[in-house]
């Protein structure tokens, strides 16, 4: 009887004990699954996947923009913290600039970041630029007509007076990505918030066209950068597929003597990038460098004197100006052959070409340029945008 009654009591207490255990259990559960996850304000996001030179990652309520050196190491350069108004800041970002987002006003120091914010549709955030006679974006001068977009002068020469009336939410210049060393000390003791980028010192058109996704960080635009970007890489893919298994690839030189020196872009250079994928034979893709080449005009000459095309030359409308500039030139084949192209057809008023603009973010556009100059035939119908070939008169 007494072995029965302890019986009994062991198995109560395994039974109470197993009870416990599963009451706990399922309390923690219901704790876990009735505490939502704190969500991300941000619903979407950039990816970067072109440009090794910046990257942007989000956290709840808060992104960061990191930009990098542009060589192998990529050394951190500088951060911005983009934090929305009335958000505490968080710790651990002591070096970076903390920038309030989105941005309600921009003066972009250059005309570049113009061809970004009007592909965004963003050019009524705009209230200066650095010189009238540089803009072509017909919205921009809209509003400059309009008084409602002022003159602050270029970086070098900045109306810091100007600015502070203002009182930009952001100031976009270019450098080497640093703010602090490429901004004006002056404004960012007071206040005003800079951003620096690194853009002319990508090799590949993607990676120049994509940092129209850290213009857009700033205002909050991802969705609006995304679609644009997506499309334009999509467009500049399919166009290289066209070129990519030709055979036959005419040989092509740029630019033209200057200062008594002719600069070449190197054969890992942007424009390297643009002529291999239009089809051409470049006369210096192999050289490794991402810069321009320093060459005198004989060294151009000895490489390029029986050359197929010759483009990028400089201000260049005629073919008397090819002349005129060096008596000599006449020896190059592709004077001959009137086979000289600029990317000149788009002019503004004061003579500065829309390709200085918007070209970077519309690189889809100046390949098909280049591939209808080098293929004409991949490109029925297509006429040019950006390029024409000289004239002769």
């Amino acid at each position: 009887m007494m072995r029965k009654f302890l019986y009994q009591i062991v198995i109560l207490l395994f039974v109470v004990s197993c009870f416990i255990s599963c009451s706990g259990d399922n309390s923690s559960k219901e704790i876990k699954s009735i505490t939502p996850k704190r969500a991300s304000i941000y619903i979407e996001k950039m990816k970067i996947e072109y440009s090794q030179s910046f990257a942007i990652e989000y956290f709840d309520n808060y992104k960061i923009i990191s930009v990098f050196s542009s060589d192998e190491k990529r050394n951190l350069i500088f951060q911005y913290l983009l934090l929305p108004d009335g958000n505490k800041i968080p710790k651990g970002y002591a070096n970076a600039m903390i920038i309030r987002t989105p941005v309600k006003s921009v003066i972009p120091l250059t005309s570049l970041y113009i061809g970004f914010l009007d592909k965004l549709n963003l050019t009524d955030k705009i209230v200066a630029v650095d010189k009238y006679q540089y803009v072509n974006s017909a919205k921009v001068k809209k509003f400059i007509e309009a008084g409602k977009v002022s003159e602050v002068g270029e970086s070098f020469s900045l109306n810091l007076e100007k600015v502070f009336e203002l009182k930009p939410g952001l100031l976009l210049t270019y450098g080497n990505g640093n703010p602090l060393a490429d901004g004006s000390p002056k404004l960012i003791q007071n206040g005003i918030k800079v951003a620096s980028t690194t853009i002319h010192l990508e090799n590949s058109p993607l990676a120049r066209a994509e940092w129209i996704k850290f213009v857009a960080a700033f205002f909050d635009y991802e969705k609006e950068a995304n679609e644009v970007f997506d499309k334009l890489a999509e467009r500049y893919n399919n166009l290289v597929l066209l070129t990519k298994d030709i055979k036959k690839r005419p040989t092509v030189f740029t630019e033209a003597l200057f200062g008594g020196m002719w600069y070449e872009p190197g054969g890992n250079s942007y424009m390297a990038k643009l002529l291999n994928d239009a089809g051409a034979d470049y006369l210096w893709s192999d050289d490794k460098s991402s810069g321009s080449i320093k060459l005198t005009y004989e060294q151009v000459y000895e490489r390029a004197h029986n050359a197929d095309f010759w483009i990028n030359v400089h201000f260049w409308n005629k073919f008397s100006d090819v002349l005129e500039n060096d008596p000599r030139n006449s020896k190059f084949k592709a004077y001959r052959t009137k086979n000289i192209f600029n990317y000149n057809r788009l002019v503004n008023e004061h003579g500065f070409y829309e390709y200085w603009e918007n070209s970077v973010i519309n690189c889809d556009v100046v390949l098909s340029d280049l591939i209808k100059i080098f293929h004409p035939e991949l490109l029925p119908g297509y006429k040019m945008i950006y390029y024409k070939k000289l004239t002769s008169n």
